[in-house]
């Protein structure tokens, strides 16, 4: 007797609708009870509705094995590989079968042997092995590595309402993407304090997205007033920093990061991008690598084609768990005030998180307080914050701030003395306790209870303080001392290089550079509160040892690894620096932010000019050759060969010839035209001239 399908073993087949569709199908009537099992396939699938669902997840649960379709299309497919990886991380039996015989396998996937579906004429013989092989069945075996998927974003906050609607929306969005060969890109878009990184990490620590992303989760933090490189990124995060190997230089970092990616499953995540320039070192070819970004900002998800999700608003629902979470209220009912404070805070997460936590712990009488603090006229300090997308933040962060003082006036100023802090700096606590003049004790307290009334955050517990972008806004027009605030920041600005490295230099460095101000009362008792705050033995400058702010220098550029040679300005706000690493550098003047980085010279590269309309930089290098390089396009370069010996040094003139000098003896004339918006080396050089 046939066994029932109650007793018959369940199956569930894997498979791309691309490539694999027909094959599932007819396995799916082939399986049928009468040979002891029961098949499951996700039939939307087949209509070509690649999208993730509960009723995936509670089919593999359920199942006790899995066929797993490889082919082409499965490979490239984020549903596949999370199907897979899913069905080996809880130990189902897995059996892979493959569409065609050449097709890519996922590297976690180890089989002894592969059942071959790629020849329609051997089904029916393929198929009587498959049948045997799940009476007996021997499961293929998961990569120790691919256990768990490294992931380096932050951890989910200790309040979170989970959104899984709107999560499952942008998941779907996610594995949406990649009908070209280039990592398909995401834009997680929306207005400020709504809630994107919090979604965007959310994301991150999804069991489904980590499964579709095997090779890793790696999260980066831009930001405004961003000033790291590429390789300072990459160094920050460790495990993608091994992943690359050995190199030396950005460009190789580029390099090696674009082809590891090109043969990986991994999701690159960009919270806060302001700037185009910021997405494009982290591009890269690959089918099965995708990137998401963070912004406020349309215009930069359409300079890329990227696909756009725009995070929405709480709902009424979602708000009152936020309220209850943060405030932590015992019952699930709500005082009758928090309509209300939600209308009033306008269903922003960040201005509810802020007035939950100031609520924590108070009676209900005192919610009525709140929203009645909330409705109030706000005219009295709408004059010192300016204008805010949302007034709901403005009245949120008032409110919170009553409540910080409420428990302790000091806590407060040190809130306040935040606004020193560069956009997205993360405030060690070597940095907080200068700052505040706490011990360490008292200076995490101080930073957790920050934490805690939602005011500021950690993103791990090692992590330093940071706060979001309208809060330190806020806080800078809240300073008492507006007229010296700019000479504070600035002065961090200047040595955010060397804090970025050492936060303990914090006090030394902004010392050297206030001291030409110490007579201005703000200054001097800032630089008295700094150094009475610093635990750490330090030598202090007893006269000015740095360039202080309100001065020509601006900021250092730092990033070359060797001597620097040569620099050029060009008219539109860059500078071109050559260097005895063999590299050049184009820096963005206003930000400090290296733009590219220019390889191709062997040896010292020992000067450069550029063109008048700053489109072309051309360099001289002790490997002989001269190189133009277009500053608008990357990878497009000409190399001018014809010295014998190093050339020394490069000119333009104001027709736009080049003029090279040479260790060979002589000068040379060389015709540089522009054709098709593209540079052109017109033939060898006119003329040559012996150098006296």
């Amino acid at each position: 007797m046939a066994p029932s399908s109650d007793t018959a073993s369940r199956v569930f087949i894997s498979y791309a609708h691309k490539d694999g569709g027909k094959l599932a199908l007819r396995l799916k009537k082939d399986l049928i009870p009468e040979n002891g099992f029961t098949a499951w396939l996700d039939k939307e699938r087949l209509e070509g509705g690649d999208l993730w669902s509960n009723k995936i997840e509670r089919a593999i649960d359920d199942a006790e094995i899995v066929i797993a379709l490889l082919s082409n299309g499965s490979y490239v497919s984020e549903i596949c590989r999370a199907e897979q990886l899913r069905s080996l991380r809880m130990g189902k039996c897995v059996i892979p079968l493959k569409v065609q015989v050449d097709c890519d396998v996922p590297i976690f996937l180890k089989a002894r042997q592969w059942l071959d579906f790629s020849s329609p004429e051997s089904y029916e013989f393929e198929r009587q092995k498959l049948i045997a092989a799940m009476k007996t069945p021997e499961s293929a075996v998961l990569k120790d590595e691919y256990r768990t998927t490294y992931n380096c974003a932050p951890p989910l906050v200790e309040n979170l309402v989970r959104r899984p609607k709107v999560l499952s929306a942008l998941r779907d969005k996610l594995f949406a993407q990649g009908s070209h060969r280039n990592m398909a890109l995401t834009s997680l878009r929306g207005m400020g304090g709504i809630g994107k990184t919090v979604l965007a990490e959310e994301l991150c620590h999804d069991d489904v997205v980590q499964q579709a992303y095997p090779d890793g989760v790696f999260w980066f933090t831009i930001g405004q007033e961003s000033k790291l490189d590429f390789v300072s990124r990459v160094r920050q995060v460790p495990a993608l920093n091994r992943l690359l190997g050995d190199y030396q230089g950005e460009e190789a970092c580029k390099s090696q990061y674009r082809a590891v990616l090109q043969r990986k499953a991994a999701l690159i995540v960009l919270d806060d991008i302001w700037d185009t320039e910021d997405v494009k070192p982290f591009q890269a070819q690959s089918l099965r690598s995708r990137l998401v970004f963070t912004t406020r900002n349309a215009s930069i998800a359409a300079a890329f084609g990227a696909g756009e999700f725009e995070a929405e608003l709480l709902t009424e629902d979602e708000s009152r768990q936020v309220l209850k979470r943060w405030s932590r209220w015992p019952s699930d009912t709500l005082p009758d005030e928090a309509d209300k404070i939600i209308h009033k805070c306008g269903r922003l997460p960040l201005a509810l998180s802020m007035i939950g936590a100031s609520l924590r712990g108070a009676p209900g009488e005192y919610w009525k307080g709140v929203a009645d603090r909330l409705a109030s006229d706000l005219s009295l300090i709408e004059g010192k914050v300016g204008e805010y997308q949302h007034e709901s933040f403005l009245r949120a962060i008032q409110v919170s701030l009553e409540a910080l003082e409420k428990k302790s006036e000091q806590d407060k100023k040190r809130y306040l003395a935040l606004a020193v802090l560069l956009e997205d700096m993360e405030a060690s606590d070597q940095i907080l306790s200068a700052l505040w003049g706490l011990d360490d004790f008292k200076t995490r307290r101080t930073a957790q209870l920050l934490v805690n009334l939602s005011l500021a955050q950690r993103d791990g517990p090692e992590k330093g303080l940071r706060l979001h972008d309208l809060q330190l806004d806020y806080l800078r027009k809240q300073y008492v001392e507006q007229e010296d605030l700019p000479l504070i920041r600035e002065a961090i600005q200047l040595s955010y290089h060397v804090i970025v490295k050492d936060p303990g230099q914090f006090a030394p460095q902004l010392t050297g550079r206030l001291l030409p101000y110490q007579d201005k009362p703000a200054i001097a008792r800032f630089l008295a509160r700094i150094a009475a705050g610093t635990q750490s033995a330090w030598v202090r400058p007893l006269q000015p040892a740095l360039n202080p702010p309100g001065t020509s220098l601006r900021r250092t550029l730092s990033g070359h690894t060797a001597s620097v040679t040569s620099v050029v300005v060009t008219p539109k706000g860059l500078a071109v620096s050559a260097s005895w690493d063999t590299t050049l550098k184009v820096w963005d003047l206003e930000t400090g932010v290296t733009k590219r980085t220019l390889s191709g010279h062997s040896n010292w590269v020992l000067g450069v000019a550029v063109t008048s309309d700053g489109r072309h930089a051309v360099s001289a290098s002790l490997d002989t050759t001269l190189r133009v390089w277009d500053l608008e396009a990357d990878d497009k370069e000409r190399t001018l060969s014809g010295h014998t010996k190093s050339v020394l040094g490069v000119a333009l003139t104001a027709d736009g010839r080049l003029v090279s000098a040479s260790a060979d003896g002589t000068l040379k004339v060389w015709e540089l035209r522009s054709v098709a918006n593209s540079a052109v080396l017109r033939g060898t050089p006119r003329r040559s001239m012996p150098l006296r």
